[in-house]
């Protein structure tokens, strides 16, 4: 269960990180019953004043690209395969993209050859790579958009504004700056729970000595000495076939 404050504050912080203005208009390609359309595109749109297109009932890179065409859009969102869907259709497009300054990119990891493809087809020259899940409202860490090269190339960006990480080890104990361990997020993005679960939240969501409650992720990550997230693996996945559930550990 997501409250107002939770999705109204993080759609807004999301806005800032990408130096959204009233010039703006976006063009959000991910639906709005999804945290990334609701949250990271219209609220973000509403929160600093910016337009914001909606291409299609249902996803369609043809329309997609129309519409960034026709109303002169200067951001795009889009997952990683919505992207390749994109660029794949703008080989029968009469037209060439040329007004898309910067894009947000969630769901999995951006490789550097869309990245160069993205830069040289659709002109995107600052594509910001977000991490979180729909229980932290969703983006815990994010890119800037004036980040250096190196740093838009790879890895997740810093912690959001109000929101708090740590990494621990399998004991639970936060370990030093650059080693590897299990993410946890706290702060103001922290879902109520799941509804009529109480086990699954109380798996999930657990409260400290301080009595701070963190999300325990699942996920591998390290975190640099600037505070600059990169994940690295899982903790733990799951394999379910037939009625045997089977674990094992990502080795990286």
């Amino acid at each position: 269960m997501l409250t107002h404050r939770n999705v109204i504050n993080n759609g807004r912080f999301v806005g800032t990180r990408m130096h959204l203005t009233r010039e703006d208009v976006i063009c959000c390609a991910p639906p709005l019953f999804h945290c990334f359309g609701l949250v990271m595109g219209y609220l973000s749109s509403l929160a600093h004043g910016c337009s914001i297109v909606f291409p299609s009932d249902a996803y369609d890179a043809s329309a997609t690209l129309d519409a960034i065409d026709s109303e002169r859009c200067t951001t795009l969102l889009s997952v990683p395969t919505m992207f390749i869907a994109q660029l794949d259709s703008i080989k029968s497009k009469p037209y060439k993209i040329t007004t898309i300054r910067k894009g947000l990119a969630a769901g999995s990891m951006v490789p550097s050859s869309l990245l160069r493809r993205l830069d040289k087809e659709l002109n995107v020259r600052g594509l910001l790579i977000c991490y979180g899940m729909t229980e932290t409202s969703p983006v815990s860490f994010m890119m800037e958009l004036h980040d250096s090269p190196h740093r838009l190339r790879g890895g997740l960006g810093k912690i959001m504004p109000h929101t708090s990480a740590k990494v621990i080890d399998r004991a639970g104990n936060v370990v030093p700056r650059g080693y590897r361990g299990e993410l946890c997020t706290a702060g103001y993005p922290v879902m109520k729970g799941y509804l009529a679960n109480e086990k699954a939240t109380n798996e999930l969501m657990r409260q400290d000595e301080a009595g701070t409650t963190w999300v325990h992720t699942g996920d591998e990550c390290v975190i640099d000495e600037e505070g600059y997230c990169e994940i690295t693996g899982r903790i733990k996945d799951l394999i379910i076939r037939g009625k045997h559930r089977c674990s094992f550990k990502m080795l990286r």
